[in-house]
C-alpha cells in the first residue's frame, strides 16, 4: 500500500475487528471515529442486554420501544432494502440464524416442522414504525431483528463523514471486510474462498470515496451429516443459500447499501442480481462454486488476478 501509516485505530465492535488508518496526523479524528462506532455498537447490538435492539426484541408482540435516530433510521432503511430485494434481505431473520447456530453447536440439523415454525417469524412487514413518536415494534411474540448485515456499512459511512469533517484526505476504513477508501487509489484484496485469511483471489483498484463490501459462504460454515451448512440463509427456504456462488464483492458509493445488497445478491446469484445492481449503479465481482470469477463490465479494467 502506498503511503506511510501515521496514525491508526484498531478496536473490536459490531462483532468484528475494525481498523481505521489515517495517512496523516489526525489523532483527534480517529478518537472521534472510534467513539462513534462504539456508540453505534451499544445501540445496535442484538446481543447486549442494554441495547435498543435487545429492547425491541424483548418486547416483540407486546409494546413499542422509543429509539434513537440512528436505530430508527437504520431500521427504516433496512425495510426499504427488504422491499427492494423482495425480502431476500430481511433483518427479522434472527430467529432463523439462531436456529442454525444452535444446529452447528449441537451437530444436529433442525427438523422440518421446527424450521417451518421459525420461518413464520421472519417477515420484515411485521416491523411497525411510528415516525412521529420514533418508536419500533415487532408485531408478533418471538420475532427478533438483527442489524448485523447492515450495521457495519452504516458505521463505516459515519466514520467517513467524521473524517471529512476533520479534514482528513487520505485514509482507509476496514470494518471486517466492509471497506471505504479515502484519497489516492488503492488495491483492495478479495479473500480467496477457503484459503488462509489474507490470501486473495483477486484485487480491485478502488478510487477515492468508493466502498467495497464482500460476502461469502466461506466466512462461517460447517458440515453436519454430510450437509454443507453456511451462515447465509435463503429466507424462502430457511436453509443455506444454494445460488451457485462462493462469494460476492460489491463496489459503490454507499457502504450501508452495499452491506445490505451483498447478502441479497449472494442469495439471488450472479445472473439474477445483475439488473438490481445495475439500477443502483453498483459494480460486482462474483466467485462461483467452480471458483471462476465474473465481473461487471465497468469493473473489469480495475481487476488484477
Amino acid at each position: 500500500m502506498i503511503g506511510t501509516v501515521r496514525t491508526q485505530k484498531l478496536f473490536f465492535a459490531m462483532g468484528t475487528v475494525n481498523t481505521i488508518t489515517v495517512f496523516e496526523e489526525s489523532d483527534e479524528a480517529l478518537s472521534a471515529a472510534k467513539e462513534r462506532v462504539k456508540d453505534l455498537d451499544r445501540k445496535l447490538s442484538a446481543y447486549s442486554h442494554d441495547s435498543e435492539i435487545y429492547a425491541i426484541n424483548s418486547r416483540a408482540g407486546v409494546a413499542s420501544v422509543a429509539v434513537s435516530m440512528d436505530t430508527f433510521r437504520l431500521i427504516k432503511h433496512s425495510v426499504m432494502y427488504s422491499r427492494l430485494t423482495e425480502g431476500l434481505f430481511d433483518i427479522t431473520s434472527r430467529p432463523l440464524s439462531q436456529l442454525w447456530k444452535n444446529a452447528v453447536k449441537s451437530g444436529n440439523l433442525p427438523d422440518e416442522s421446527t424450521l417451518d415454525e421459525v420461518r413464520k417469524l421472519v417477515n420484515y412487514r411485521d416491523i411497525i414504525l411510528d415516525y412521529q413518536k420514533r418508536t419500533v415494534m415487532l408485531k408478533n411474540k418471538g420475532q427478533q431483528i438483527d442489524l448485523g448485515a447492515i450495521a457495519k456499512g452504516y458505521a463505516a459511512d459515519e466514520v467517513r463523514n467524521i473524517l471529512h469533517v476533520y479534514g482528513v484526505e487520505n485514509a482507509l476504513i476496514n470494518f471486517g471486510g466492509t471497506v471505504i477508501n479515502i484519497g489516492q487509489q488503492r488495491n483492495i484484496g478479495i479473500q480467496k474462498p477457503f484459503a488462509p485469511n489474507g490470501r486473495s483471489a483477486a484485487s480491485i483498484k478502488i478510487e477515492n470515496g468508493k466502498a467495497v463490501v464482500s460476502s461469502g459462504l466461506y466466512e462461517q460454515f460447517c458440515i453436519i451429516n454430510d450437509s454443507f451448512i453456511h451462515h447465509i440463509a435463503d429466507i424462502r427456504t430457511g436453509k443455506s443459500s444454494d445460488s451457485g456462488l462462493l462469494g460476492v464483492t460489491l463496489v459503490g458509493d454507499n457502504a450501508e447499501e452495499l452491506d445490505a445488497l451483498a447478502t441479497a445478491a449472494f442469495i439471488m446469484g450472479a445472473e439474477k442480481s445483475m439488473e438490481l445492481l445495475k439500477q443502483r449503479n453498483i459494480e460486482a465481482l462474483f466467485i462461483t462454486d467452480d471458483k471462476k470469477l465474473y465481473v461487471t463490465e465497468n469493473l473489469r479494467e480495475r481487476i488484477r488476478k
